[in-house]
């Protein structure tokens, strides 16, 4: 009897393990890095200091939010820029069909960018959002 434990016990960990191994295997396939480029206007007072910049990427498969858009090495959002961000690690929404950009908590500041560029590793064709109105983003 105690041998028919110990076997249902091993056959149990093994199911378990197999199963731990197959979830993490799709877990690691759907993460994948998004880019992001941003172009900031060249009109008066365009660029910004205090927006601590998020996007929420949306499609077919669901939605995600981006990290902060921050590179340490330089200054982002400059008048006249295009700065490049990359997001690893996320969730595949399939076709990107929609950005919302926000803030974080504590941005505050004005924003004026001509045009955001999204794209994925599973979808390389960016998908660009441009600012037609004309008006600064107020965060």
């Amino acid at each position: 009897e105690w041998y028919q434990r110990r076997v249902r016990g091993f056959f149990g960990f093994v199911v378990t393990m197999k199963f731990l191994l197959l979830s993490m295997f799709f877990a690691a396939t759907s993460a994948i890095k998004y880019t992001v480029v941003t172009k900031t206007s060249n009109v008066k007072d365009a660029d910004t200091d205090n927006i601590y910049l998020r996007i929420k990427i949306e499609g077919p498969l669901g939605s995600v939010t981006t990290g902060y858009f921050d590179d340490p090495n330089r200054d982002d959002f400059k008048k006249g820029a295009t700065d490049k961000f990359e997001f690893s690690g996320l969730k595949d929404v399939g076709e990107i069909l929609c950005i919302t950009p926000f803030v974080g908590n504590g941005g505050h500041d004005w924003w004026h960018f001509t045009s955001i560029w999204v794209w994925s590793e599973t979808h390389s064709m960016p998908m660009i959002f441009e600012n037609k109105s004309g008006k600064r983003a107020v965060f």
